[in-house]
């Protein structure tokens, strides 16, 4: 009799694991600080360039940038987005949603309940990951002993940072307000890193041991939440439901330590300066990479960055699947519509079912004959977000790159 009950509930986790077609993830979007020295000199080249006569228009945004985002190019080996460059993160585990956690908390002097207060009760739009996690049924956790999927999440994003960078963002003592986040060094925590972290590729449940023993706890107060993007139904053979956080820190880590099997280089650069590269094929970018670029393009500083973030904070995010479409341009062409554009769908397919859509029009033709206009345009390898309609939960209007020309406003 048991082991037809363990039988049937094998069958039960398996159907709950078919249950939708994707996997739920996190992903960090990681700006630290450009060194004082760099951001100093490329001011007084500004300055000079001002004086000698060059014209504003001549210059680069990268110049006036005062902060760094890290992103890590994927393993070719990668069986999701090979050689690409993406921002650290991925598959959310059941691990994260354990209430070990709660006493990891305890330990630096969070309770459950400011916990949840300061993370949980958000005013804004929550997306079904939040709401209804398709991590807890897949698996079929006990909702009532799981951390909420606002802890949890933030959790598997430190966690799968650690693992492929080598950052760990933990602290010692609970936090009250938003800050940037803390991070440790190799020898700080008298620990080896490098052990744990190869424990953690072996069991994603040693992450909570870690931060027992050394009593610390993973710094969610220092991850804002930014957006949720659900991969297309056409690309590739999986699919992932993905948080995007975002999390400042005040001095670039300098013991980054790369997990090889998973990701083979890093770089630090600005926003304009990863799309400058995309723009000359020195890099990939997948579209949800260079449209939050594109947004991060609007500030220049780290302090207007930090401020955007943490008040942003309680307003909430939507989940987009952008949707993708042919057009008759005969060298190829595509477009990534997001919801807003006029062509987007009223019920977008979300499990793949039906056929892709072909457009009879080309993408300058489109652009005098499209209204409201929200989407990504695909051309080779190359891509560019185009964006005339306010953004919802008080999230930034992306800029349309445009090389070798300073990016601009996209008024369609």
């Amino acid at each position: 009799m048991l082991d037809l009950h363990l039988q049937n509930l094998l069958v039960v986790v398996d159907q709950r694991k078919m249950a939708l077609p994707w996997q739920e993830a996190s992903s960090l979007m990681i700006v630290s600080k450009a060194p004082l020295g760099e951001v100093v000199g490329k001011r007084l080249d500004s300055i000079v360039g001002a004086a000698v006569g060059i014209p504003s228009t001549a210059k680069s945004q990268t110049n006036d940038c005062g902060y760094k985002l890290l992103m890590v190019k994927r393993s070719g080996r990668s069986s999701y987005m090979a050689n690409a460059f993406v921002f650290p993160g991925g598959i959310i585990e059941p691990s994260d949603f354990s209430s070990q956690w709660w006493k990891a908390f305890e330990k630096v002097g969070a309770s459950r309940e400011s916990l949840i207060s300061q993370l949980c009760e958000v005013k804004g739009p929550r997306p079904p990951m939040i709401k209804a996690p398709n991590t807890v049924e897949r698996f079929g956790l006990d909702r009532d002993h799981c951390l909420p999927a606002d802890i949890a999440f933030r959790i598997a994003a430190i966690r799968e940072t650690f693992e492929e960078t080598g950052i760990l963002l933990v602290t010692a003592v609970a936090k009250t307000q938003p800050t940037s986040a803390s991070f440790v060094k190799q020898d700080s925590l008298h620990l080896n890193l490098s052990q744990w972290r190869k424990m953690l590729r072996k069991d994603p449940k040693n992450f909570v041991q870690l931060c027992l023993e050394s009593k610390v706890c993973p710094d969610v107060w220092g991850l804002y939440e930014w957006w949720d993007w659900l991969t297309p139904t056409s690309v590739g053979h999986r699919r992932y439901d993905t948080m995007f956080y975002l999390c400042c820190l005040d001095k670039q880590p300098s013991d980054v330590v790369l997990n090889r099997s998973e990701v083979i280089t890093l770089k630090w650069g600005t926003p304009l300066s990863f799309l400058d590269d995309f723009s000359c094929s020195k890099i990939f970018l997948a579209p949800p990479q260079v449209y939050e670029l594109s947004r991060l393009m609007n500030l220049m500083t780290y302090q207007d960055l930090f401020k955007f973030a943490s008040e942003r904070r309680d307003k909430g995010v939507e989940r987009w699947m952008p949707v993708l479409c042919t057009t008759a341009d005969p060298d190829g062409g595509m477009l990534s519509l997001m919801p807003g554009d006029d062509m987007y769908p009223q019920e977008p397919d979300l499990h793949g079912n039906g056929s892709s859509k072909d457009l009879s029009a080309t993408l300058s033709e489109l652009k005098t004959q499209v209204k409201n206009q929200h989407h990504v345009e695909l051309q080779g390898m190359l891509s560019r977000v185009f964006c005339n309609i306010k953004p919802p939960c008080g999230q930034l209007q992306p800029l349309t790159y445009r090389n070798p020309k300073p990016a601009v406003q996209s008024y369609l």
